[in-house]
């Protein structure tokens, strides 16, 4: 059995700790607050079910990054995409270069965030990997409960560099089995997160229940034309990753690998995939489909695809619409070409730095 560090106490961050320690691993969980762990130690552990079932109290709850991640094989950061930026920096003053650090799930360029941190504090990287999704489906459903909606069958993975995935997916196999599969690279990997393309057209279409907190299913949401409309948007996604030079899979595709969906309508594929699980839509304008899906989602592609030429109108168009319905300028602190000391950069360079962590001089 192997030591795991799990960076964030949300849903997934309780899950992988809930099953890690199930599966009779050393696990240690680090938050910046304190009461993150109340729950878990008023219940005296976190009680799992669905698809993984029981209860369990990992070795080590904490607010101490170093505590957390000091000799662990792996660390996995599950934490929301907003705070990445600030768990990359103080992770680049940790890791050291035998660790294994996976963003599961990342968005476009989290790992490469993380090797820049590496070099502007003067340490040789981590291995870091990240995922285009998490392997987990789950939801809180009460404090320290989590339901496992599903464990994916597989989940692309890669590595910056790209030519150590390999040996990245060797070392996940004692705590996850093979379901982590080798995604290419970073780059495909971060356009193959098709969150932002389920997420935010249902939500944005629907505004008025989420004005309502009115917590329907989001797959309930999805009718024949927003159907159309969620494969619109996802066109431009893989427009985008051509225009990168990658092939990314569809969203389609996507409910075909991860839940085995293969056949039927738009809804229906949407309904097959996601039903059995019944999560509710955003019911403010602070859920994370709102407020990870547009600025570390949308806005990421928008950004890149402006600085290349590459067009993406309907992306565009829902970034411009949310900001008002949410009273948020996204740019200020989403994750853009910019964020990414990408600025300037064409598109065989952008590839680079995704492939072979060769990152502009202005990025460090």
């Amino acid at each position: 059995m192997g030591s795991i560090a799990i960076i964030g106490a949300g849903n997934v961050g309780q899950a992988i700790a809930g099953h890690m320690t199930l599966e009779g691993h050393d696990v240690r969980v680090f938050s910046r607050w304190e009461r993150d762990y109340a729950a878990i130690e008023q219940r005296e552990g976190i009680e799992l079910s669905g698809d993984v079932e029981g209860s369990a109290m990992p070795a080590l709850l904490t607010t101490d990054l170093a505590a957390a991640t000091g000799g662990a094989d792996v660390v996995v950061v599950a934490a929301p995409a907003f705070a990445h930026p600030y768990l990359s920096e103080a992770l680049a003053t940790v890791l050291e270069p035998e660790q294994l650090v996976i963003f599961q799930p990342g968005v476009l360029g989290s790992a490469v965030e993380l090797v820049g941190k590496f070099v502007q504090a003067g340490r040789a990287p981590a291995l870091i990997a990240e995922t285009a999704t998490s392997l987990y489906t789950c939801r809180l459903r009460g404090p320290a409960q989590v339901y496992v909606g599903a464990i994916k069958q597989a989940v692309p993975l890669a590595t910056v560099p790209s030519s150590r995935t390999a040996e990245a997916l060797a070392r996940l196999v004692p705590f996850f089995g093979e379901r982590y599969v080798d995604g290419g690279d970073a780059l495909q990997v971060g356009l193959a997160n098709v969150n932002p393309v389920y997420h935010v057209p249902p939500a944005i279409l629907n505004f008025k229940t989420v004005e309502d907190a009115a917590r329907l299913p989001q797959h309930t949401l999805v009718t024949e034309r927003i159907g159309e409309l969620i494969n619109a948007l996802d066109e431009e996604r893989i427009g985008l990753g051509r225009a990168l030079g990658v092939e990314v899979p569809s969203f389609w595709s996507f409910l075909e690998t991860s839940y085995g969906v293969d056949e039927g309508s738009y809804v229906e594929r949407i309904v097959a995939g996601y039903g059995r699980q019944g999560f509710p839509e955003p019911d403010s304008v602070e859920h994370r489909y709102f407020t990870e899906d547009i600025p570390f989602g949308l806005l990421t592609w928008s950004s890149i695809a402006a600085q290349i030429g590459s067009a993406m109108p309907l992306t565009d168009s829902f970034v411009r619409i949310s900001e008002v319905l949410c009273g948020r300028a996204w740019e200020a602190d989403g994750r853009t070409a910019e964020s990414l000391g990408l600025t300037g950069v064409d598109a065989e360079g952008i590839r680079a730095a995704f492939v072979t962590g060769a990152l502009p001089v202005a990025a460090v």
